[in-house]
């Protein structure tokens, strides 16, 4: 038996309570799970979370056949300041 209480996304702190119960509320894949919980939209933008995320979708959905995630995985993006910006030359 697991612990529910597992946080399964880090940045978001996403428990895998949390995520069972999306999935009792009809997420079934991981696209619906991460608009559901936020796991996955962290600052790692899912690098630590997706396997987990994809392990705990529900066998048998389309997307589980198909492809391993929809989840998609963004660099991180660095703030730059208004005074950089408006030296660029162009």
């Amino acid at each position: 038996m697991w612990n529910r209480s597992i946080i399964i996304c880090r940045c978001e702190e996403v428990l895998l309570e949390e995520i069972e119960l999306a999935i009792l509320e009809g997420a079934c894949t991981t696209q619906e799970l991460k608009m559901a919980t936020r796991a996955g939209m962290g600052i790692c933008q899912g690098r630590i979370c997706r396997l987990s995320l994809e392990s705990l979708v529900p066998p048998g959905t389309k997307e589980f056949l198909e492809s391993p995630s929809q989840l998609t995985i963004h660099l991180p993006v660095r703030p730059v300041s208004l005074s950089k910006i408006l030296r660029r030359e162009t």
